[in-house]
């Protein structure tokens, strides 16, 4: 199944953005900051949204006993773009930088990275620590694309 990553960059990748997914609301862009928390047993925060193609600037804090991160995950576009035109990637992910990894407890990271093109969608976050796999509060966060 053909994937879609931000990573790729280039004209042709900005062509086929536009031709494969229209944007849902006619905004895209602007500049997105979000201060989170997380601890032991969530993020202080379950739903984040903002326009695709913005820029988020994000600082995560281990409030916590145990390392924790944050991760956003792959996600189907067929929910927002249900005719995609053939030859379509219907999967779509955030770059690579939008990952902090697990931080010890006490630790803070700050991240800048740019939000996909596909919106209208809900890409599911989480934490990614080594034991956080188990705990629901770290593993049901929404980043929501308008």
């Amino acid at each position: 199944m053909p994937i879609i990553s931000i990573d790729a960059g280039g004209d042709s990748e900005a062509a086929l953005y536009a031709a494969c997914y229209p944007d849902n609301d006619g905004i895209n862009g602007g500049q997105y900051t979000f201060v989170l928390t997380v601890d032991d047993t969530g993020f202080s925060k379950n739903l984040l949204a903002t326009q695709n193609d913005a820029q988020v600037t994000l600082t995560l804090t281990n409030m916590g006993t145990k390392p924790h991160g944050f991760e956003i995950e792959c996600t189907s576009v067929a929910p927002a773009y249900p005719d995609l035109p053939a030859g379509c990637p219907t999967m779509a992910c955030f770059p690579s930088n939008s990952t902090i990894t697990p931080l010890a407890p006490g630790a803070s990271a700050t991240i800048t990275f740019d939000t996909p093109t596909p919106d209208g969608i809900i890409y599911p976050f989480k934490s990614g620590g080594p034991d956080d796999s188990a705990v629901p509060g770290l593993n049901d966060g929404q980043f929501s694309l308008m």
